[in-house]
């Protein structure tokens, strides 16, 4: 018999500036938005394609919208893993918070 041991998620870097950070976030944020927008957008043209390529069409659409679902868990745990705010000199300051990033996708 395998025994599994605990699983843990990998532990995140310390030094994070605002930057990086900020660029990480608004790379997830245009994932939502740019896979939301294309779920939309092969929805609505669907009675504008010939039949034949109708279920093409929608199933194209189901996967931008599983895309734009794992974007949104993505962005989530990356919000929830640091606490953003400003510092002592009034830039921001990025710290981990000490719950894990979902590094699973």
């Amino acid at each position: 018999s395998v025994v599994l041991g605990c699983l843990t998620m990998a532990p995140l870097a310390q030094d994070w500036t605002y930057a990086e950070w900020s660029a990480v976030y608004n790379a997830l944020s245009f994932g939502i938005a740019g896979m939301g927008s294309a779920t939309i957008f092969f929805w609505l043209q669907l009675p504008n394609v010939t039949k034949n390529y109708r279920t093409a069409l929608t199933i194209t659409g189901i996967v931008t919208l599983i895309a734009t679902y794992h974007y949104f868990r993505i962005f989530n745990s990356w919000v929830a893993a640091f606490n953003v705010g400003l510092g002592v000199n009034g830039s921001y300051e990025v710290t981990v918070s000490g719950t894990p990033f979902n590094d699973a996708y």
